[in-house]
């Protein structure tokens, strides 16, 4: 293998790791269901059946985003297993309903490969970590070099840090 092979497989690899992803098509996608409140959206999308760990009302707390998080059944993104949708922003740039977090399964127990959209309504591909059921967190380190961190908590249903 050559010199110039190499080099390209080794940037290759450094900006996969981190790399922008793009929804093409899912960009701007929005459940346009009755998503009112994050109330509603519990009893719309959650209420009623078992629910996945990973399911429930989450708040960022930094922009005081609340997203509800449930399985994919809105045909937004094929091969993600959960939506996290906006029920609450101040943020002038989000809406109700838009799509905040896309997750999908992976071999590890509370372990799920993702998209998080970005304020600037960039999609960033991480790795988010549930710490417990209540905390989940993710980083990544932008164009940059600075390192920023996601970190939403969960406000309903709420479970004991004992209960895993």
């Amino acid at each position: 293998m050559n010199i110039r092979a190499v080099l390209i497989c080794v940037i290759a690899s450094l900006t996969s790791a981190c790399a922008w992803f793009d929804l093409g098509e899912f960009e701007d996608e929005s459940v346009q269901a009755t998503v009112i409140s994050t109330d509603q959206a519990v009893e719309q999308f959650l209420t009623g059946r078992d629910l996945d760990p990973i399911e429930g009302a989450w708040l960022q707390d930094e922009n005081g985003i609340e997203i509800v998080i449930a399985r994919n059944t809105f045909d937004i993104a094929p091969g993600y297993d959960y939506v996290g949708i906006i029920t609450r922003s101040d943020h002038p740039k989000w809406k109700q309903g838009d799509v905040k977090l896309l997750l999908r399964k992976t071999g590890s127990v509370g372990v799920f490969d993702g998209v998080w959209v970005t304020r600037y309504k960039s999609e960033r591909e991480m790795t988010f970590v549930a710490q417990h059921r209540n905390l989940v967190q993710a980083s990544y380190v932008s164009n940059d070099g600075n390192s920023y961190f996601v970190r939403i908590r969960r406000m309903n249903p709420r479970f004991s840090r004992l209960d895993h």
